[in-house]
């Protein structure tokens, strides 16, 4: 295939740059309105249940999470007051594949987990717990019982700087 433009010839694929470009520009200077995004909601056409990003799929992968999580040891028996109110808090307890527990608290009945606490060696003390102290569904903070006794005694951020 020879070139009209003086470069030696490429090949086969020599004039495909340019002959997509002329597509390509020729395409967009007939376009009178501009589109972005997928267009009209596929939910609305398909037939199917709407799918919305979000909670809900913060909820799915919640309920997908604890489908697969091992069960709780047999017998084991913790209770916690997750919000420090002085009031033992309800609770959830899921096995951990390392052999622990984690325990966790909807701590403002929002309907999502604010705390969640790892017993990792089954002695009924949390020996750190994740907290979404401001319940947006990141957990920001971490706190660690260091020596044992069943009391949170440090606290680290999670995500530093934000």
């Amino acid at each position: 295939m020879a070139r009209n433009d003086g470069y030696e010839d490429l090949g086969a694929w020599s004039e495909f740059g340019t002959v997509s470009g002329m597509v390509a520009a020729r395409t967009t200077e007939n376009l009178t309105e501009a589109h972005t995004g997928f267009g009209d909601r596929p939910d609305e056409l398909d037939g199917l249940p709407d799918v919305t990003v979000g909670a809900n799929v913060a909820e799915a992968v919640g309920a997908l999470e604890a489908e697969l999580s091992p069960p709780p040891p047999k017998g084991y028996d913790n209770e916690v007051d997750a919000d420090g109110d002085g009031t033992l808090d309800d609770a959830t307890y899921r096995g951990r594949a390392d052999g622990g527990v984690d325990i966790l608290v909807d701590v403002n009945d929002d309907g999502r987990v604010d705390f969640i606490g790892t017993d990792l060696d089954l002695d009924n003390r949390v020996d750190y717990a994740d907290y979404d102290k401001d319940h947006d569904g990141v957990f920001e903070k971490r706190m660690h019982d260091d020596d044992g006794d069943g009391f949170l005694d440090r606290s680290t951020w999670l995500h530093p700087g934000s």
